[in-house]
C-alpha cells in the first residue's frame, strides 16, 4: 500500500501551486486524466479545492486538513474525506458545489389519430381540386376557340353582307346542302365557301385558319372542334403533314 494516497498527493501538489490542470494532477500522480478528474472532484465536492480558470486551486479548509493529517499515523486522507462527504450526505447538508440534475428530454409522441386522417383528407380534396382545374382549362380552351369561330363568322358575315346559313364555319357537304340547299354552289362558285374533301368551309375561316401554321403537337387540343375537324380532313387530303412528330405544316403545293 502506497504511503501517501492519491488524495493526499494531490492536495499537496495544488498546496505547492496557484492552480493545476486536471491533465497536470494526472501527469504527477502517474494516473489517467479519468481518474485525476474524479479525483479532485471528490476534493472539490467536500470544499477542499476549487475551480480556478481551467484547473483547480487549494482553498484554506484544504490547507487546514493537510495540518491535521501531517503526521504519520494518521488515518488516510481519502477515508476522512469519504467519511466526511457520507455524513454530510446522511445530514442532508450540502458542501461545496453540487451539480444540478438534469430531466431527461420527454418523449415526443406521435401525432394523434384524429390528426393524421385530417391531414389524409386535406391531401384527398387537393388532388380533386386539382383534377376539377384540369378540366376547367380544358373547357376555356374549348371555348375560346367557340369565340374565335364566332368572331371569324361575324366578320365574314359583315364583309359578305348576308348570312350564310351556316351554323358552324365547318360542315360536312351533305349537312350543307341540306341547309343551304341551291345557295351551296352559289356560295362555292363565289368562292365564299370552299370544299376540303368531304367537308365545306367558310373562306374567310378558312384564310385565318392557314395562317396559324406552323402547328405544334401539343397545342391540338387547344383547337375548337370545328378547327379539329378541318385539320383532320386537310390531312387526309395531303394538305398538311406531320412534320418529324412535332408539329404540322402545310403541304406547299407551288
Amino acid at each position: 500500500m502506497q504511503a501517501r494516497s492519491y488524495t493526499l498527493k494531490a492536495l499537496e501538489l495544488l498546496n505547492s501551486a496557484p492552480s493545476l490542470s486536471v491533465r497536470d494532477v494526472a501527469e504527477a500522480l502517474g494516473v489517467d486524466v479519468a481518474r485525476a478528474k474524479e479525483i479532485l472532484e471528490r476534493l472539490r465536492y467536500g470544499g477542499y479545492v476549487e475551480k480556478a480558470g481551467h484547473g483547480y486551486a487549494i482553498t484554506e479548509k484544504g490547507r487546514a486538513l493537510l495540518a491535521d493529517h501531517a503526521e504519520q499515523g494518521s488515518p488516510t486522507l481519502t477515508s476522512f474525506i469519504q467519511g466526511k462527504q457520507g455524513s454530510t450526505e446522511a445530514g442532508g447538508g450540502k458542501t461545496g458545489t453540487d451539480t444540478p440534475r438534469q430531466t431527461p428530454p420527454q418523449p415526443v409522441g406521435e401525432a394523434p389519430d384524429a390528426l393524421a386522417k385530417r391531414v389524409e383528407e386535406l391531401s384527398n380534396r387537393l388532388r380533386e381540386l386539382e383534377s376539377r382545374l384540369r378540366d376547367i382549362e380544358s373547357r376555356l380552351a374549348s371555348l375560346e376557340g367557340f369565340v374565335r369561330d364566332a368572331a371569324r363568322r361575324s366578320g365574314a358575315e359583315a364583309r359578305g353582307g348576308e348570312g350564310l346559313g351556316m351554323e358552324t364555319p365547318v360542315m360536312s357537304i351533305a349537312e350543307a346542302q341540306s341547309r343551304l340547299g341551291t345557295l351551296l354552289e352559289k356560295y362555292l362558285v363565289e368562292g365564299r365557301l370552299i370544299r376540303v374533301g368531304s367537308l365545306v368551309v367558310d373562306s374567310a375561316f378558312y384564310g385565318e385558319f392557314k395562317k396559324r401554321f406552323p402547328i405544334k403537337a401539343g397545342d391540338v387540343g387547344r383547337l375548337s372542334p370545328a378547327e379539329r375537324m378541318l385539320l383532320e380532313e386537310m390531312r387526309r387530303e395531303m394538305m398538311v403533314i406531320l412534320y418529324a412528330g412535332r408539329e404540322y405544316r402545310l403541304v406547299d403545293t407551288g
